[in-house]
């Protein structure tokens, strides 16, 4: 049963459709617009909690419907192991220092890579040091999902450098927010943060999420590769400069 107010329902059902939205047109920003919009009239734990569910979902269609699942596999396995490793004491950090601004530091390095890319700051990740470098990345990626429930850095700036097509692109980003999705409801449930009521309203915010990404799947469609690409990073520094001055 849940006991949520209607006023309540209604405002985080809004902020899902939003939040799916965006993830249908460039693939990422669910959990941290659900989480940051949510965490406004909640608080962070419950809206990370909210977001699980859809989250896992829209990424297990973002995997099928987009790209060569085992050509992302291929290229970037080292990074999806380090990428779920260190969740648990990202969020163990957050236990301990809750005051401390971790997802502003966060978006305040999402901006500036986003507007050096925008400036046309590309690298290209050298095979000969991709496991060695995607692993360690991963290992950083995990911890700052766990500390701030932005599953994105420095995974989308790893992910970019493989130089991976529109569609690759996005079905690496679906498997990373996939696996990052497990080790962080692991997580939540590890440190008492779960509850029935919550895990039972999460998959109800299935529906207005399914909502939003449909929408935003019917826009992506209409980009070309080079739209795509602008469209992605104005929406990356969007997402940064949120972070940086609003939080979580």
């Amino acid at each position: 049963m849940i006991s949520f107010p209607i006023e309540f329902l209604v405002l985080i059902f809004a902020i899902f459709v939003l939040a799916g939205l965006v993830k249908g047109v460039v693939g990422f920003g669910l959990p941290t617009i659900g989480i940051g919009l949510g965490a406004l009239i909640s608080d962070i734990p419950t809206a990370m909690m909210l977001i699980l569910v859809p989250t896992f979902f829209t990424n297990i269609v973002q995997i099928m419907s987009a790209g060569s699942i085992r050509y992302v596999i291929e290229k970037s396995w080292a990074f999806l192991v380090g990428a779920v490793i260190l969740v648990p004491l990202g969020l163990w950090a957050v236990v301990l220092f809750p005051g401390f601004p971790f997802e502003r530091l966060l978006g305040l390095s999402i901006v500036l890579y986003s507007l050096a890319s925008l400036k046309g700051f590309n690298p290209v990740m050298a095979m000969a040091h991709n496991a060695k470098l995607g692993f360690g990345l991963g290992l950083i990626n995990s911890v700052l999902t766990g500390m701030t429930g932005s599953m994105s850095v420095p995974g989308v700036m790893y992910l970019r450098s493989l130089q991976l097509t529109k569609d690759d692109l996005l079905c690496a980003m679906g498997a990373l927010f996939f696996i990052s999705t497990i080790a962080m409801g692991v997580s939540l449930w590890w440190f008492g943060k779960a509850t029935n009521e919550l895990s039972l309203l999460s998959v109800l915010m299935c529906v207005p999420v399914a909502v939003g990404v449909w929408v935003g799947m019917s826009i992506r469609k209409l980009l070309s590769e080079t739209q795509f690409k602008s469209l992605f990073l104005y929406a990356f520094a969007a997402l940064g400069t949120y972070l940086a001055l609003v939080g979580a």
